[in-house]
């Protein structure tokens, strides 16, 4: 089974004023030079189309420019996604007639606007390591993203550290060692565990593909899950 590519986390400004080609593969190079095909992106949607038969779009705005991810066939995805909600949305980059769109393979809400905040910190992340750049560590980064989470009281973050000793990537990454299996890991399975220890289904999904994005996991089928070196 070939593997699926890595997702890349990029702004809609990336793509739209990217430079778009099919010469081995569809593509964009984005204007800082980093080559998308697969991406994540978080924004809200401000619009939605379902259309007869098969086909439907939402648009997509996360403050840099706006986006279509269109699909056929399946629409389910987007029917669910309500527009002036915050989402985050994974696919791949496609071109047709002139408008460079996404087909969309996870719509996901979002259930705070912090996350923005929290992809755009990635985004820079990632554009400076296919840059060839070092960055600061995941943990330095673990530190700016509880900065930006609402603020909890101090017993009951003390007990849930107590609980759960590291950073919730590791936490996650060693929970897909723990339990892999030949066919991978389900991220549902991931989320029901992490969410019993506090952890917003939001965040557990996003640590996930951070974790693609470190090549320290893949994703061997949609929402299935495998160490890099298993």
């Amino acid at each position: 089974m070939r593997e699926r590519m890595t997702a890349v986390r990029a702004s809609v400004a990336d793509i739209i004023h990217g430079t778009y080609s099919e010469e081995d593969g569809h593509h964009v190079v984005s204007p800082q030079g980093v080559e998308l095909r697969r991406v994540v992106l978080v924004g809200f949607i401000v619009k939605q189309y379902i259309g007869q038969g098969s086909f439907a779009s939402i648009t997509i705005d996360d403050g840099t420019e706006t986006i279509r991810a269109k699909t056929w066939g399946e629409t389910q995805s987007l029917e669910q996604a309500e527009p002036n909600t915050l989402a985050m949305i994974v696919g791949k980059v496609r071109e047709y007639e002139g408008e460079v769109y996404i087909v969309p393979e996870i719509v996901h809400p979002l259930d705070d606007a912090n996350y923005i905040t929290l992809h755009q910190l990635e985004r820079y992340k990632a554009i400076l390591t296919l840059s060839g750049i070092s960055t600061p560590s995941e943990e330095s980064m673990d530190d700016v993203q509880e900065t930006l989470k609402p603020a909890k009281s101090k017993s009951s973050a003390s007990k849930k550290k107590s609980k759960s000793p590291g950073t919730l990537s590791k936490q996650i990454l060693r929970f897909i060692k723990k339990n892999v299996s030949p066919d991978g890991v389900y991220l549902q399975d991931i989320v029901s565990h992490f969410e019993k220890k506090g952890s917003s289904k939001s965040a557990i999904t996003l640590k996930v593909i951070d974790l693609m994005d470190q090549q320290k996991v893949r994703e061997v089928k949609i929402g299935y899950y495998l160490p890099i070196d298993a």
